[in-house]
């Protein structure tokens, strides 16, 4: 389990605030969502004419990058980047929960494939609210946004997710919104597989080498820089029927000024829940949607291009899923690098991390592009014995495959 303490350096280091160009989102709330939200699947008694504010989530990296957009008379705008997922969520001025917009029933926006690229502009138009679904009676998806049928369906079983993250904005309780103290807190999902052979020039890698058995789950907690690198982080849980095998593994500082830890348990996938975080002291409790691996779960399939002395000067990656049918990723994954591991156990290489075509890298140390890579020079792959090949899911979680020889 060592490549779960060695990944992430985080080489993406962006404020969490948007700026002031980039895709444009904008609506307005219906004179009719003036009306309490009618649905018997619903406990929401809150108008959506009383939203303040629109939490806008953007998930870039495996990383939160939230602000919060005020609403003046019913209208709001709010900027995003191609290549990231954004999701928009609703709060009163008390920020409880109102709901989250459903576009064609997700409640994100993959931003990856966009009809006008990054000079794209989304006008969400009139909105109304049924339960806790903020509807546009514009609808991007298949407008705006280039995406299958296909993958909506995959992105439509991340239910409660997003009020999850709602939820957790005040995770002390302190009245006062965490991200206005650079204290903000993200609890994710890390997913790692055995796969077994990489590929290596005429030789391809197959998917029968996959372990589909050994699957394995932690829960990641990523802070902001108003923590720092802290020296111990407890995670506790669920309130209502805690674990007692629950350990850190690990805290790192995250490239941004915050950390990330992982917390593991010894099998099995953390149930939903609320779970209490200590963090030298700072006390919380923080809300925590699970998702099953096989949602966003796509194989990252590398081929190894060597030169006549046998150092590797390229990487060919190929994407499938579970049932070995290729994928295009762009509507799955943000993100992913690889790493080469020696036969000591270290990490002697990391690639940046590579990005989908035409994805935002502006002040990032990333690369376009997810299909190949070629290093600066060439690498020596003598002593190679294993590549850990990480991604980002739209939803921020992290996968971990793990090649061998």
């Amino acid at each position: 389990m060592v490549f779960a303490v060695l990944l992430l350096i985080v080489s993406c280091n962006k404020d969490k605030n948007s700026n002031n160009s980039g895709v444009i989102i904008k609506g307005k709330i219906a004179q009719s969502a003036s009306m309490k939200s009618l649905g018997a699947e619903s406990s929401n008694t809150i108008p959506l004419s009383d939203a303040k504010k629109v939490f806008v989530v953007n998930l870039d990296n495996g990383q939160l990058r939230s602000e919060f957009i005020d609403i003046n008379n019913g209208s709001f705008s709010a900027t995003s980047q191609i290549g990231l997922s954004t999701a928009l969520i609703f709060l009163n001025a008390d920020n409880s929960y109102i709901g989250a917009l459903s576009a064609h029933g997700l409640n994100l926006l993959p931003l990856s494939k966009l009809a006008d690229g990054e000079n794209t502009s989304i006008d969400l138009a009139d909105l109304s609210l049924s339960g806790t679904s903020v509807n546009p009676s514009h609808d991007p998806i298949g407008n705006e946004i280039i995406i299958t049928d296909a993958e909506v369906n995959r992105l439509k079983q991340i239910d409660g997710f997003f009020e999850s993250l709602s939820k957790n904005i005040d995770a002390n309780n302190d009245n006062v919104i965490d991200a206005l103290n650079d204290k903000q807190l993200f609890i994710k999902t890390r997913f790692w597989v055995q796969a077994s052979h990489w590929g290596i020039n005429n030789s391809a890698p197959l998917m029968s080498d996959i372990d589909m058995q050994s699957l394995g789950y932690s829960i990641e907690l990523d802070g902001d820089k108003g923590f720092g690198t802290p020296n111990s982080v407890v995670v506790s849980g669920p309130l209502d029927s805690p674990y007692n095998d629950l350990f850190t593994q690990f805290i790192l500082a995250n490239g941004n000024g915050g950390f990330l830890s992982g917390v593991l348990r010894s099998g099995g996938l953390f149930k939903k829940g609320i779970y209490s975080v200590n963090i030298d002291g700072y006390t919380g409790t923080l809300d925590y949607s699970n998702n099953d691996a096989s949602q966003n779960q796509v194989f990252v399939l590398p081929t190894l291009h060597t030169n006549a002395e046998g150092k590797l000067v390229s990487v060919s990656l190929e994407y499938r899923l579970p049932d070995g049918s290729t994928i295009d990723p762009v509507n799955i994954l943000t993100d992913i690098m690889i790493q080469l591991n020696d036969d000591s156990g270290n990490q002697y290489f990391n690639s940046p991390w590579l990005k989908n075509e035409g994805a935002s890298i502006d002040n990032c140390t990333c690369v376009n592009g997810v299909f190949s890579y070629t290093p600066s020079s060439p690498v020596d792959i003598s002593h190679l014995a294993k590549i850990t090949i990480p991604y980002n899911d739209l939803l921020g979680n992290t996968y971990f495959i793990n090649w061998s020889k």
